[in-house]
């Protein structure tokens, strides 16, 4: 095959990758590289010093050390059921490739031999996922783990297995995982020729989540396309597919699987945003590039296919140190828009230290990253010196229209955070929704993880009613109704202003398409945001107009009382909200009387006590009503209020003196138009 140098100019980046292939696929035999898919045995020193002796890692080193070895082998000897992919290969999986990393760290035979036992209970699985394709098997997550996890086991213990066990595990493989994962992601890069997508019924999937009969798979080609469940088989059949042809030797199979892997992985280059942010939120961003950087390190080791550039790496860390909140309680704790759970591990922030010689990355690695994990400790460099960013009051805005205005990344620090933008997977109805930490303490808070099954009574959580936003006539914006799964919905807002002030930072978001679908007689809403950090304060200005009809408005602030150890009240002169170590006054004045209330969304107990919430409705409905709502975080230990809130009003004029802290500030509102003006003073 022949190609002329101005015929590459014509071409795509992914049809670059597959005339790379075809021209490393016919290299001769001598070419091939022994190579390490992750690593050289000459780094095997180096990662058992850094894993035995670098306090960096002694927490992750005690807990995979602290596995119950027992539990897990008597486990696979009487407990597995081979139909339990939800679980049971699962754990399998899980504890396979943590005794494979065990082996490699410490040398230690007895974890090789465990890694070897649950590979075989692995080989008794008549298929490794509960999804199908018509009646093939399709690999998303299971069969993906399984099939990492075969292939780091085989990769690391190396000699130990004997050759023919060995190769009878890796044809296995190819069928019951790489060509599953080959079946998933082909789908979604050819929706169009799907059979159809369901749930295997002989699985125990059902008896797990009875709540996910009611899905309907027909669009999930499409959804999945776009999503983290993209990237796990495609990693997994890019380390499965190299695994499978260095023992067992190229084939058309292996050419097949691993064109289609990285096809597959380089279209992440579209899915993240250019400053590196991610739709999905910090943990499923984690678990997407995670995967990604799996099957990109031995990509370029093994066949030199550079994938690197397919992620904004040191924006992305940014990202996630931006999406930091440090508490008195959890350290690592995130801005839980919408699904976005827990943080990220260091692994991937230490990849892009070591390869991009990113500084910060590094720093937010060792200091606020969830944890360390096995990746963790193979990608670190201890060369790299960590540069802090700088603790200046700032705000960070995403390209996803996300933003986060911050004193620093303390625990004391002030973190105020929007949730603005437009739709995506695992998304809440949570336009324009707010956060507040302040003095350790979350005073504002967005419910952790609902269900993912919309037949759970607890599903309402995802709606706008479920958040520290704005409810017209008690109605939010649009939400899907479930059936889909957790896929995006239609509701977009835009950040249509934003700036920082030697004294404050501001900015507005214009939520309007998201409500006209739900209630076409909403002309606009907004929600300006004003931090006067220095004190601090938070002044909110929601403004909503409507086109014909009245309308009565309620703003709804959801305390965390997660730990049982959160009190929200309300009387004629505000709310408060009173944690171990702060407290949050708010009190709303503007164009409209209105009521403060407290109350729990009408879920099973359990949950809603978790998440009480201060109301502030308008007394009366009219076309057009501004509220402005002061929130005045401060430090204390049993609710005491030292601050001070004063309401002047003349001609459409609100001003507003607030001291806390012993500083004061004058915020001057002018509602005009459907954005209110403000000055501070």
């Amino acid at each position: 095959m022949k190609f002329k140098l101005t015929d590459f100019r014509k071409v795509s980046k992914v049809m670059l990758s597959k005339i790379l292939l075809i021209l490393l696929f016919n290299l001769p035999a001598t070419a091939q590289t022994s190579t390490g898919l992750f690593f050289d045995q000459k780094d095997i020193p180096k990662l058992r010093e850094r894993f035995n002796n670098d306090p960096l890692f002694a927490e992750f080193k005690t807990s995979l050390e602290s596995v119950d070895r027992e539990a897990e082998v008597r486990f696979m000897e009487s407990e597995v059921r081979y139909n339990d992919h939800l679980y049971d290969i699962a754990r399998l999986s899980r504890f396979a490739q943590d005794m494979a990393f065990h082996y490699v760290f410490t040398g230690k035979r007895e974890s090789a031999d465990l890694a070897v036992k649950a590979v075989r209970t692995i080989m008794k699985f008549p298929i490794w996922d509960y999804f199908l394709d018509g009646d093939r098997v399709m690999g998303l997550q299971r069969a993906s783990a399984a099939a990492i996890a075969v292939s780091l086991t085989v990769e690391f213990l190396g000699d130990l297995i004997d050759p023919k066990e060995r190769d009878a595990w890796l044809r296995v493989m190819g069928e019951k995982g790489n060509e599953p994962c080959f079946v998933a992601i082909w789908g979604m890069r050819y929706p169009e020729r799907v059979t159809g997508w369901h749930i295997n019924p002989a699985s125990t999937y059902f008896e797990h989540r009875p709540g996910d009969r009611g899905w309907d798979h027909s669009r999930w080609p499409y959804i999945l396309d776009k999503i983290n469940l993209k990237a796990v088989p495609a990693s997994a059949l890019a380390i499965g597919a190299l695994t499978h042809q260095k023992y067992l030797g190229e084939s058309a199979d292996s050419k097949r699987w691993i064109e289609q892997a990285i096809f597959s992985i380089e279209s992440f280059r579209d899915l993240f945003e250019k400053d590196g942010s991610y739709q999905e939120g910090v943990s499923y961003a984690h678990y997407t590039t995670s995967h990604i950087l799996q099957a990109a390190v031995p990509l370029k080791r093994i066949l030199g296919v550079d994938l690197s550039d397919i992620v904004n790496w040191s924006g992305y860390v940014g990202f996630l140190q931006e999406m930091t909140m440090p508490t008195n309680d959890n350290p690592y704790e995130i801005i839980n828009f919408s699904d976005a759970g827990q943080g990220a591990f260091s692994s991937v922030a230490f990849w892009t230290a070591d390869q991009q010689h990113d500084r910060r990355a590094q720093w937010y690695g060792k200091n606020l990253a969830r944890g360390h994990d096995q990746w963790s400790v193979l990608w670190y460099n201890p060369t790299i010196t960590a540069e802090p960013p700088s603790p200046q009051p700032h705000i960070y805005k995403a390209d996803l229209d996300w933003l986060v205005a911050r004193t620093g990344y303390s625990r004391q620090d002030l973190v105020v955070a929007m949730r603005s933008g437009g739709p995506m997977n695992h998304e809440h109805a949570d336009r324009n929704s707010i956060i507040v930490k302040a003095f350790g303490e979350q005073l504002v808070t967005d419910p952790h993880r609902p269900p993912y099954s919309f037949t759970d009574p607890s599903w309402m959580m995802r709606h706008t009613a479920g958040h520290s936003a704005v409810l017209i006539d008690g109605q939010g914006h649009h939400y899907v109704d479930g059936r889909e799964g957790t896929n995006s919905s239609k509701a977009w807002a835009h950040i249509v202003r934003a700036g920082e002030r030697s004294d404050y930072l501001f900015w507005c978001s214009d939520a309007t398409p998201g409500y006209q679908i739900v209630n076409p007689d909403v002309a606009s809403i907004t929600r300006t945001v004003v931090v006067l950090h220095e004190l601090p304060a938070i002044v909110l200005l929601d403004k909503v107009q409507k086109k014909t009809m009245p309308s009565q408005v309620e703003l709804r602030f959801f305390a965390y009382n997660n730990d049982g150890k959160g009190q929200i009240s309300a009387d004629n002169n505000g709310f408060t909200t009173v944690r171990p170590a702060s407290q949050m006054r708010g009190l709303t004045g503007g164009s409209v009387q209105t009521t403060y209330a407290v109350d729990h969304l009408p879920i099973p107990p359990e949950k809603a006590n978790m998440y009480p919430f201060a109301q502030v409705s308008s007394k009366n409905a009219q076309k057009e009503s501004l509220l402005i709502t002061i929130l005045l975080p401060e430090k204390g230990d049993g609710g005491k209020a030292t601050g001070s809130i004063k309401w002047l009003e003349k001609e459409g004029c609100y001003r507003i003196i607030v001291n806390n802290s012993g500083k004061r500030k004058e915020v001057r509102v002018f509602d005009s138009g459907r954005i209110p003006e403000f000055g501070v003073y």
